[in-house]
């Protein structure tokens, strides 16, 4: 992968709404030349979408990890499902993985109550299609750049899902939210125009959401096939005596280039870590050799299907 090419998709997974002229300048290169390669990259789906990173936790929501098995690998059959799993508001994630389990979903919901209602409906809907092989909900997540793509690194840590602030927001704010959710790169003179909110008000609502750390930031999702990215979601359950060190692995993935998310989990593993690399991921040994790792999960990603961070009633 060129360098200018990994440039861009560091800075548009950073900020999905940046302008083309300050891209430009991030990646030492003109405006036209930026929104050209950007262009050729989102028509050949290699960005695939962009979403807001909103802390879904501002609004009471609980965020829980669930490992699916197809029961009979059948190429329709799968397509049939996920389709179908696309669409269930309260899932805000759908991976498709190659080794290690076959789908993994992120769910978003009110309370663990409610989780349990959908996800037994879902389970109960896909019976003999589907079977659930893990279910975790998510203490905290941790979110980092893609620093494997540059080499000036920016170690931001976008933290979601932790200690509940819980906010609320008035009809026009909950309005502007949803259209940023829906298409996070519309521009705020469309959104004006949708709503018939004037600009003033658009403008100040959405530095309101920004401000209250609602909207954490915007982020783009890479088609990884595409662009050779690899990418492994690893699930860790530390020695009993180990359970101290998970501050000081935090730490680590902190600074880790490859590692894009941190969680603490509820279960058998108490973190998942997701990571990406432009080589072979051999992440496994190092990690085993610096901190007492009992038991360990590999999950090799194929394709992300559906990425939001807040369900949107449509």
């Amino acid at each position: 992968m060129k360098t200018k090419i990994k440039k861009l998709l560091f800075e548009y997974t950073r900020n999905s709404r940046i302008t083309t002229k300050e891209l430009g300048k991030r990646i030492g290169s003109s405006q036209q030349s930026a929104s050209y390669i950007l262009n050729i990259l989102k028509k050949k789906k290699m960005i695939e979408s962009s979403t807001p990173i909103v802390d879904a936790v501002k609004f009471g929501f609980v965020n829980v990890l669930v490992g699916i098995n197809f029961i009979k690998t059948d190429q329709e059959i799968e397509k049939e499902v996920i389709d179908e799993l696309k669409t269930i508001n309260s899932i805000s994630g759908i991976e498709e993985c190659k080794e290690g389990v076959d789908l993994l979903i992120d769910y978003i919901t009110p309370n663990l109550s409610a989780f349990n209602k959908i996800h037994l409906e879902i389970i109960d809907r896909f019976s003999n299609k589907l079977r659930a092989v893990f279910v975790y909900p998510v203490i905290v997540n941790h979110e980092y750049f893609k620093n494997y793509l540059v080499r000036k690194y920016d170690y931001t840590d976008i933290i979601l899902f932790g200690d509940r602030e819980l906010v609320e927001i008035s009809k026009d704010e909950t309005r502007i939210l949803s259209e940023l959710i829906k298409n996070p790169e519309k521009k705020l003179i469309d959104i004006v125009e949708f709503s018939s909110i004037p600009i003033k008000s658009v403008i100040n609502i959405k530095r309101y959401l920004e401000k209250r750390s609602i909207i954490r930031g915007y982020t783009s999702i890479l088609n990884n096939i595409k662009l050779a990215i690899n990418r492994e979601i690893i699930l860790l359950k530390f020695f009993g005596e180990g359970i101290r060190e998970i501050d000081k692995f935090s730490d680590y993935s902190k600074y880790n280039k490859n590692i894009i998310k941190f969680q603490k989990l509820i279960g058998e593993y108490q973190v998942c870590i997701v990571v990406e690399s432009l080589d072979e991921i051999n992440i496994i040994k190092e990690i085993r050799e610096n901190f007492p790792i009992d038991n360990y999960r590999i999950m090799k990603s194929e394709k992300i299907h559906k990425k939001i961070y807040l369900p949107i009633d449509e």
